[in-house]
């Protein structure tokens, strides 16, 4: 446990944390402002959402279709940015698992 806690009161660890919270809350945002936005306009936008874009493709329907276009581009970003994040945690890691013979 005191190794743990050594690496919770490191630096480079609340560095780490802080970029993880700086690249994680901006994205869960995007993402629920962007999702919570369609029942919003589906309720008081009708005359928008109901307006044909291009044939019979109405706003609310391509909005809808949309929302899972940004929910894998975001979790794409996410997913490349954690790689990142898992290299830097292993590197802040590695040298207190090596200490002491552990």
């Amino acid at each position: 446990m005191e190794k743990y806690a050594e690496i919770a009161r490191s630096q480079e660890f609340k560095k780490f944390k802080r970029a993880k919270l700086v690249f994680i809350w901006p994205i869960v945002i995007l993402f629920l402002l962007y999702y919570l936005t369609l029942p919003l306009l589906a309720g008081y936008a009708r005359p928008l959402m109901s307006s044909f874009i291009t044939g019979h493709i109405t706003f609310g329907y391509l909005y809808g279709v949309l929302c899972y276009l940004v929910a894998w581009i975001l979790a794409y970003l996410y997913v490349r940015k954690a790689r990142k994040f898992d290299e830097q945690a292993r590197a802040i890691i590695d040298p207190y698992t090596r200490k002491k013979g552990a």
